[in-house]
Order: C-alpha cells, then structure tokens, then sequence
C-alpha cells in the first residue's frame, strides 16, 4: 500500500530550514519513505530525523550536491515514534517534493 504523506511544488526554501509546514510521522510501525525531490540550484538534499526530542539531519546522495533541476529519487526507514522533515543546504526553489510512505 501507498500513502501519501507531502506534496510540495515551486516553493521558495531557505537553507538548513524545514521545507515541510510541520513533521511527518509513518502510519504504521516501521514503513519506509519514498522521497522524489527536484530543486532549482544545485545542493544537499538533507531528512531531519527526530526521535525522542532527538534531532539528527543526515545527508541524501552521499553527500554531493543534487544538479539543478533534475528529478531524484531516495527512500529512507521511519520508525513508529520517528517525526521527519526535509532540507536543503542553500537557499532555492523546490521545483517538486512528493513523499509517499510503503506500507506492507
């Protein structure tokens, strides 16, 4: 089953900020995140992973800057007390953001 969970599209994001009004959180225990994400400029493609009141952002593609304008997509475990959100190194415009949740 899919659910889904944001769709963003042609947004102004400031770096290192939610791009996401408020977290995300999986419907069932332990799913997985499906993340397709475009961006206007080139930079870090980031999920900001809170537990517990326990924030930790980790970086997408291994580090190295997204190209501008082109479609990626990544997914991600979410665990049942996780909240997620997303963000981007510099400041750009989010061409398009869909989060789906798979759920068995």
């Amino acid at each position: 089953m899919i659910i889904e969970k944001a769709s963003e599209q042609n947004t102004a994001e400031l770096a290192d900020t939610d791009i996401l009004a408020a977290d995300i959180t999986s419907t069932q225990t332990a799913s997985i995140f499906r993340v397709m994400v475009a961006m206007s400029v080139a930079g870090i493609f980031r999920a900001d992973i809170t537990k517990a009141g326990n924030s930790q952002v980790m970086s997408f593609n291994s580090g190295v800057n997204l190209v501008a304008d082109c479609l990626y997509t990544f997914e991600h475990l979410v665990h049942a007390s996780d909240s997620i959100n997303y963000q981007y190194s510099v400041n750009a415009t989010l061409r398009v953001l869909r989060v789906q949740e798979v759920v068995e």
